[in-house]
């Protein structure tokens, strides 16, 4: 095992020798990193790809909450993914070679408006039960507060250079600033992969772009994969705020960090590829966070940003080969829950591209329902 790399250190200064791989991923956000790790342990050789630095978009930019937001409001497939890569993170976690800590704490997470309309107490219990996730209700004057007691949530950025570490120290080829341009294609097949450094050859490539994946999956129909903005801000640390768990109420939420900072977030908006902040939905989030939690009044704001989630038209995620082009595979459109699906996605993607058998049932999440084979 060689010596792993810290944060501060730059992917593209590494040298790789190779242009020719058994796999080629391309994006290094949580999907693609998680995918090359269980990629590698079945003995591939393995190249990750990225237009930019690695984990700088969407997974950089989320809160880093391990279980969906009104987790019984998303298809039964995207919340039995997410409830099975949030039971995985202690075991990929501990699997990491990185002196980085990713953070994770257990919290809990209290919902202050949980029913919705034709929502009960029963169906929402009945759902999370279906898929393992606890929870207790708590009379609140008139109404409930759902409780979940188990949801954790990791520093996302910090996550993200423990796995660039691990990938480094297990011998797997990072390349930033090497932007797919396009598919080299075969006799039907996948040959490789035409980027802004060179043609790289790989008999099997994952496409793991996110927001900017449609482009690389031929027969999509447009808007299959859009991206989603979300905004962001965090307040300054402060032991006095005593934030002790994620708060949510009205689409908002709190994160606790261990250094006293609270993340809050996160607006929900179809703007296209633009990151811009904006001023009124910053405020709006501000608002509500300080009314939810008085002790932030007054808080300085650090930090505010936006990131671009990767929806899809149907809501669940694309995990598994193209229909029609050999060799071509993609684990992507994890919209708001990519991180808490991740270790999931990544060893279901891996279990199908070596024929075995999947823990969960692979065919909601497959390329066929929306691209004709």
């Amino acid at each position: 095992m060689g010596p792993a790399i810290g944060p501060s250190a730059r992917w593209h200064d590494l040298p790789v020798s190779s242009t020719r791989f058994d796999i080629i991923v391309v994006g290094a956000g949580i999907a693609g990193l998680t995918s090359a790790l269980a990629l590698e342990r079945d003995g591939a050789s393995v190249v990750v790809l990225d237009r930019h630095c690695a984990g700088t978009e969407a997974s950089w930019a989320g809160g880093g909450i391990l279980c969906p937001l009104y987790a019984w409001r998303y298809p039964m497939p995207v919340l039995r993914l997410a409830a099975e890569g949030m039971r995985r993170y202690p075991a990929l976690l501990d699997s990491l070679d990185s002196p980085v800590d990713p953070e994770r704490w257990v919290t809990g997470m209290e919902i202050l408006d949980p029913i919705g309309d034709g929502e009960t107490v029963e169906s929402i219990g009945a759902t999370l039960e279906s898929v393992g996730i606890a929870h207790q209700w708590r009379r609140q004057a008139e109404t409930h507060a759902l409780w979940l007691p188990e949801v954790a949530n990791v520093r996302n950025p910090y996550l993200l250079d423990a796995l660039t570490d691990t990938l480094h120290a297990r011998g797997i080829a990072l390349r930033e600033h090497c932007a797919a341009e396009g598919l080299l294609l075969e006799n039907g097949r996948v040959a490789g992969v035409a980027t802004s450094q060179g043609e790289m050859q790989a008999d099997r490539v994952v496409v793991t772009a996110g927001a900017w994946s449609e482009s690389l999956i031929p027969g999509l129909p447009d808007g299959s994969l859009f991206p989603v903005r979300g905004q962001m801000l965090r307040l300054e640390p402060r032991p006095e705020n005593g934030l002790d768990r994620i708060l949510m109420d009205e689409g908002v939420y709190l994160i606790p960090r261990r250094d006293g900072s609270v993340v809050i977030g996160s607006t929900v908006e179809n703007a296209g590829f633009d990151k811009t902040v904006d001023e009124s939905a910053q405020a709006r989030l501000h608002a509500t966070a300080c009314r939810l939690w008085p002790q932030l009044t007054g808080a300085r704001i650090t930090h505010r940003w936006a990131g671009l989630r990767p929806g899809s038209a149907d809501e669940l995620p694309l995990l598994g080969e193209h229909p029609a082009i050999g060799g071509l595979w993609a684990n992507t459109g994890g919209y708001r829950n990519g991180l808490a699906m991740a270790p999931a996605a990544a060893e279901l993607l891996a279990d199908r591209m070596a024929g075995r058998e999947t823990r969960l049932d692979a065919t909601p999440y497959r390329l066929e329902r929306l691209i004709d084979g």
